[in-house]
This record gives structure tokens, C-alpha cells and sequence, in this order.
């Protein structure tokens, strides 16, 4: 389920490629339709098909080597595909 618009930061319309990584060792390599300092929205229908609160890694696939890997969850989701926040300490 989509929230409402109760972000605390601005997204903003950046498409770049990322590899996300489920618990279960499943990796998506997808492109994001928004980035902001807390999370993405991907749009990926397997990755819709997750739970809530399910723990995923995001590391950029844009050529860096050695690309930091981040600790997200799944926040929310539509058909389409997943909003994911950030667990940064």
C-alpha cells in the first residue's frame, strides 16, 4: 500500500541503476524512478511480491568499483513495484 505524502525528504526524479539483494539471496538489478536521502521507489513486480519490513541490500551498479552496500527494508509497496527506506545508523 502506497503512504500518503508525509515524506520528510524530497524525491527526487533520479533514474540510476542498483543491484538489490533479498534475505533469501535473490538479486534484482533494477533502476530507480525516485531517490531521496531515506530510501527508493523501484519499479520491479517481483519485488512488489515481498513482505513489508523484509530486509534487502542496495548497492549502485553504475560501473564504481567497490560501491558501498546499504541496509534497507521494503517500507511499502503497489503493484508495481517497492518503496525502500534506508537503515542508517
Amino acid at each position: 500500500m502506497k503512504p500518503s505524502n508525509r515524506r520528510r525528504e524530497q524525491r527526487l526524479p533520479i533514474n540510476v541503476k542498483v543491484i538489490i539483494t533479498t534475505e533469501t539471496f535473490c538479486i534484482r538489478k533494477v533502476v530507480t524512478n525516485d531517490f531521496s536521502e531515506g530510501g527508493i521507489y523501484v519499479k520491479d513486480e517481483e519485488l512488489a511480491k515481498l513482505a513489508i519490513d523484509a530486509l534487502v541490500t542496495v548497492q549502485s551498479d553504475e560501473g564504481m568499483a567497490d560501491a558501498p552496500i546499504i541496509n534497507a527494508r521494503i517500507a511499502w509497496s503497489d503493484k508495481k513495484g517497492v518503496g525502500i527506506q534506508y537503515l542508517l545508523d
